[in-house]
């Protein structure tokens, strides 16, 4: 008797095990980054906050909550995968980039986040420059919070090439 309910707790138990291993089938063990820079740019948002030059047409618009790359270099080099916000416990707010190396060498770029009130004025001074380091074909986050609460609406995030 004892060992039929054995079998049966084994059974169970064994299916127990194959149902929580079918539960994630899109999961898969590894994958290589790959960069599309055709999508991205058929992708990139139009419309929205935006810092507008005063002399209309001088300086092309740069879009708020969004990374600035100015270095076409380093453009082609680096992907920003994820953004995202959200806010602290402490009432300030925390942005996140996820930035994909898209070269085969290992490479460290620096950043720094400008947080902006509802008109697109500073909310406070800019933050220091951070160095993110990127490994070949990999991935990195870099994350900054502002320090004031209740100011920031926009920022935008600045990638330049490390010195």
């Amino acid at each position: 008797m004892q060992s039929s309910a054995s079998i049966l707790g084994l059974t169970v138990l064994a299916a127990l095990v194959l149902v929580g291993c079918s539960s994630t089938p899109a999961a898969r063990p590894q994958a290589m980054l790959k960069c599309d820079y055709k999508a991205l740019k058929a992708s990139a948002l139009v419309g929205g906050p935006a810092l507008t030059s005063t002399a209309y047409g001088s300086v092309k618009d740069i879009p708020a909550d969004a990374v600035l790359i100015s270095d076409s270099g380093l453009y082609n080099s680096v992907i920003v995968q994820q953004l995202a916000t959200q806010n602290t416990a402490g009432g300030t707010v925390q942005v996140n980039a996820r930035l994909a190396n898209c070269t085969g060498a290992p490479m460290s770029v620096r950043a720094r986040t400008a947080f902006l009130d509802a008109g697109m004025a500073p909310a406070e001074p800019v933050s220091a420059w951070r160095t993110v380091f990127l490994p070949a074909g990999g991935m990195a986050v870099y994350q900054e919070s502002s320090f004031s609460t209740g100011k920031a609406a926009h920022y935008y995030i600045e990638l330049a090439r490390n010195p």
